[in-house]
């Protein structure tokens, strides 16, 4: 089983390890580091289509992130285009937020990104969403689009993705121990997402400058992967949290970020795009309780009593801090067990086999 990936990073990159660790298959991995989306998603078809080209490598099933275009990898590398193949999608172009300064010319080129996602939808045997929200986002979109071109519009497009979609998130390879939360002392927080505009890092920090300005007492630890350029928030706030803030970037290696994710009582979410919440999910299956968006995918995954309304997070965040207690009071691993690899590993396989007939 090829799958190729031009974007190994996140969760293009757990999922990888993943399925190479819980199902059977004989895989080959072709991928590329993961960075210059823009590039990858332009590019990322004719480089692998070259590397590929020298090797010729035997396989039975194809697999791709949707960052690459599968449609233009068939073209540019024919005696792969008779494989069945399954195109996931982590994202999408057409409906991911524009950050605040892009201009209208920028999204005009960002719109053939999002062709992009559909001629591969379209190209691909098996197309998988990491939600439902995902999956109705995107055929929506993809809907809007072909009847507001010009001419020529695929208005059937969505429908031919539709039938051929299913719906699996990445799982999560933890193994969640179940157990109350018995610790004392200050409330302890988690934001481990991407340092991007579309995981709105200033809703966060304005709701903990809020509590500071308040004199109520709490600890945080930011963590998540670093963008090349991040908002500049993220450096204003080790000046206004002081003590506070305990941890300030991405921890590594890996086993140290499961420690900062064990030592949290409550995981905060502010993304203004989200299309499954894998950040989230290995939070809660370390012991914290969640506290997310009434948006987004989150109400898929989670309870309403988890989620919170816009503009309220600064007063959700102050009953917890008055009370962290009330973080600490369930067993929140329970609430993510259906993102874990022993719930979601035959599911896959199931998906796996299915493709190879």
């Amino acid at each position: 089983m090829l799958f190729l990936e031009p974007y190994l990073a996140a969760s293009h990159k757990a999922l990888i390890s993943g399925l190479t660790r819980h199902v059977r298959a004989r895989w080959q991995i072709w991928a590329m580091p993961g960075r210059f989306f823009r590039w990858r998603m332009r590019g990322g078809a004719a480089c692998l289509a070259g590397e590929l080209g020298k090797k010729r490598p035997e396989a039975d099933g194809l697999i791709c992130s949707s960052m690459l275009n599968l449609a233009e990898l068939k073209g540019l590398a024919p005696w792969l285009a008779g494989l069945p193949s399954l195109v996931y999608f982590h994202e999408n172009q057409l409906t991911y937020p524009a950050p605040g300064g892009v201009d209208q010319e920028q999204k005009k080129k960002d719109l053939f990104l999002g062709v992009s996602n559909i001629t591969s939808a379209l190209a691909a045997d098996i197309v998988v969403f990491n939600s439902r929200f995902h999956r109705d986002q995107f055929l929506g979109a993809v809907d809007e689009l072909m009847f507001s071109v010009p001419d020529f519009g695929l208005k059937d497009a969505a429908k031919v993705i539709q039938a051929k979609s299913e719906v699996l998130p990445v799982p999560v390879d933890m193994s969640p121990k179940p157990e109350v939360n018995s610790r004392q002392g200050a409330l302890r927080l988690i934001w481990n997402h991407r340092w991007e505009h579309d995981k709105d890092p200033e809703a966060f920090f304005d709701a903990l400058f809020a509590l500071a300005d308040q004199g109520l007492d709490f600890k945080v630890a930011v963590l998540g992967q670093r963008a090349a350029r991040w908002p500049g928030i993220f450096d204003e706030a080790p000046a206004v949290l002081g003590k506070r803030l305990v941890q300030m970037g991405p921890a590594e290696p890996y086993q140290s970020y499961l420690d900062w994710l064990k030592w949290g009582d409550l995981v905060v979410s502010t993304a203004k795009q989200e299309f499954m919440g894998l950040a989230v999910a290995e939070a809660v299956l370390a012991g914290a309780r969640p506290l997310v968006p009434d948006a987004l995918a989150y109400p898929e995954f989670y309870a309403k009593r988890f989620r919170y309304q816009t503009g309220e997070l600064a007063k959700a965040l102050s009953r917890f801090c008055k009370d962290p207690a009330l973080a600490r009071s369930e067993d929140w691993t329970r609430f993510a067990v259906r993102f874990t690899w022993q719930v979601q590993k035959n599911a896959w396989q199931e998906t796996i086999n299915r493709l190879l007939g």
